[in-house]
């Protein structure tokens, strides 16, 4: 594919980001995207102007990085079968079902060696890119719980009945780390070893969706809690970050979290996602720490374009809704950012049903586009920033640069 540089009528032409952080979050640990498609992300982000990649890499369907003194974690928890999303309900038609019926030729698993660790790395410093790893924890460890038993809930334990989340059904599963020396051990040797496989200043740790009513199950729980002096059940949560941010200061890390952990972490140096729809609205409004914004509503492109620009129109995109358009994005009121304390704006693409790194591109395009709008506009004509979107996404898709390129293929690269 011929080099593209930067668009010369587009968003970053001619203007100045008020933003430090403009973020792309990619989720590795449901699909493992390969090298290629990841470095196409990149090049992608680099072109319009996006400076950072929080790149997913633990949840409870994979593992995707080796640590050394628990080797099944790339043994068991990295080639666990694809999940199957049952408790998920807002889709698009027969979304579920076709992911299921084009896993086995589409969708992969596995775990990115250390050199494909270092080759991504080298490739987005080049691009002006840092990427920020994140291991999400103490919740959405179902993967590496998996491997090793002794991290989770207590064996012979019964899971309690209902659902784990409110306003949804979520069953309960082993999916938390218990407070146990074997899970403060492991937490601290993953920490270390996420500290020497990305240069950057900051390790995200997650800090979501953690149910806490499996901790209050537990009859031994309240014995532990009066001897590690924690008052609350909810604050076991926070026992656990202090842990991680702890090892990885040492290392000269900084963390952030997910917007859950303001109700319960009150770590100031702490920078925070907030994604979670009002909830997490509410929440950042109400904490004192510097946060980046990536609202759900308008952000998370792994829901569906209305308005999808897709090569097989009969073939609908495989998102959750509701959907967001260009449109959406492009006229949204993100009244937050206008905080002192907003560093930035991210958006999040999930693979629950995003198969491989074609499927990326289609559900982060035109739409990424739009959002860089945001970044590099102060006042935006929704009309004529629509039809500068549609100009250069036929450029994309004229250039090949919406399609994985094969991993011998010349690399495709972007001036920032």
């Amino acid at each position: 594919m011929n080099e593209l540089s930067a668009p010369t009528a587009g968003p970053v032409s001619g203007r100045q980001s008020r933003f430090e952080w403009r973020g792309v979050m990619i989720d590795s640990a449901r699909t493992r995207h390969g090298v290629p498609a990841i470095k196409r992300v990149i090049e992608l982000m680099a072109r319009y102007g996006f400076n950072r990649l929080h790149w997913h890499l633990t949840d409870d369907q994979g593992w995707r990085f080796e640590v050394s003194e628990y080797p099944r974690l790339i043994s068991e928890s990295a080639y666990l079968p694809r999940d199957r999303f049952a408790e998920y309900h807002s889709l698009l038609g027969d979304t579920r079902e076709r992911a299921l019926r084009e896993q086995d030729e589409r969708w992969t698993n596995g775990f990115y060696t250390d050199a494909e660790i270092a080759e991504i790395n080298a490739h987005a410093s080049a691009h002006g890119i840092l990427i920020v790893p994140e291991v999400d924890l103490p919740g959405h460890m179902a993967a590496a719980i998996q491997a090793y038993p002794e991290l989770g809930r207590p064996a012979g334990l019964p899971l309690p009945e209902g659902s784990m989340r409110e306003h949804m059904w979520w069953p309960a599963r082993n999916d938390l780390l218990w407070p146990t020396d074997a899970a403060r051990d492991f937490v601290a040797a993953v920490m270390r070893r996420i500290a020497t496989l990305f240069p950057g200043p900051l390790v995200h740790i997650g800090g979501d969706e953690c149910a806490y009513q499996q901790w209050a199950s537990d009859p031994e729980i309240t014995t532990w809690m009066t001897q590690h002096g924690v008052a609350r059940v909810e604050d076991m949560q926070g026992w656990f970050m202090t842990e991680a941010a702890r090892t990885l200061a040492e290392h000269g890390k900084k963390v952030a979290v997910w917007d859950e952990a303001c109700d319960i972490w009150d770590d100031e140096d702490a920078l925070v996602v907030a994604w979670a729809e009002q909830a997490g609205m509410d929440r950042i409004a109400r904490s004192p720490q510097r946060f980046v914004f990536a609202d759900a509503r308008t952000l998370y492109l792994n829901r569906i374009d209305p308005d999808p620009n897709s090569d097989d129109t009969a073939s609908p995109q495989k998102g959750m809704l509701p959907g967001i358009s260009v449109h959406d994005i492009l006229t949204a009121s993100w009244p937050l950012t206008e905080s002192e304390r907003c560093i930035g704006i991210q958006a999040c693409a999930w693979s629950e049903f995003i198969l491989d790194g074609d499927d990326l591109l289609q559900m982060l395009f035109p739409r990424l586009i739009a959002v860089a709008e945001r970044l590099w506009s102060t006042q935006i004509d929704p009309a004529d920033a629509a039809a500068r979107i549609a100009h250069e996404h036929a450029v994309l898709t004229a250039a090949g640069a919406l399609r994985v390129p094969a991993e011998n293929a010349t690399p495709y690269t972007a001036s920032p």
